[in-house]
């Protein structure tokens, strides 16, 4: 939340120049893709090291290996604890705050991959930290941002906002957040097959910045 703060306050010096702020989401999104890619999925994670990170385990197994445990109706989940003093995970974590409150976007796009990977967490558990997560940071931006809007427009904040997406965006996100569980706990796509989707997402929407930052 800090780094997105600090976004929205950037916000008015670093808009002037698109075409870097696409580069940089481009290598943002193509940076995720290759780490979905690259990395090794959970269960390669679980047959190689000690303490595993078995979805299914228990949950004295869980705290075991350091582990968390939640459990539902539908599902037994034990996932790892994020990993702490880790500089990377600090990094792309502040960057993509940073991101999202200078572009709007980022930090779902970086929490995401690390609590799938590095935490071993279950995709929908995951989604549904990553979607918390990018609702306060968006939030603590928007204050700046409307603030910044209000004193361009002399308090007639309406008159700018994009209704005519706004309209379509809503009905989207309300849509795909029920959705998501249902196909979840059905069971209907594979947390590999739903990754591979995002890792080529990704990389179609880095590709995609990353022309329009070239040709302009």
């Amino acid at each position: 939340m800090p780094a997105a703060l600090a976004g929205a306050l950037s916000a008015s010096l670093l808009a002037s120049d698109p075409t870097a702020l696409r580069a940089v989401y481009a290598s943002l999104m193509l940076g995720l893709s290759f780490f979905l890619i690259a990395t090794p999925r959970p269960a390669e994670i679980a047959a190689k090291a000690e303490d595993g990170c078995e979805v299914d385990a228990g949950r004295e197994a869980g705290r075991e290996a350091g582990g968390r445990s939640r459990r539902s109706e539908a599902t037994n989940a034990t996932y790892l604890l994020p990993a702490t003093g880790s500089i990377l995970a600090t990094g792309l974590t502040a960057g993509g705050g940073f991101l999202t409150g200078l572009l709007g976007v980022g930090v779902g796009e970086v929490v995401l991959p690390q609590l799938v990977r590095g935490c071993c967490m279950p995709l929908p558990v995951a989604a549904g930290t990553s979607v918390a997560t990018v609702v306060l940071t968006a939030a603590v931006a928007a204050v700046i941002q409307f603030q910044t809007l209000a004193a361009a427009t002399g308090g007639d904040v309406a008159s700018v906002i994009p209704w005519a997406l706004v309209q379509w965006t809503i009905p989207g996100v309300l849509i795909g957040g029920q959705l998501a569980p249902l196909l979840a706990s059905r069971r209907v796509l594979s947390d590999e097959a739903i990754e591979t989707f995002a890792s080529a997402l990704f990389a179609l929407v880095g590709l995609a910045f990353a022309l329009k930052a070239w040709w302009g």
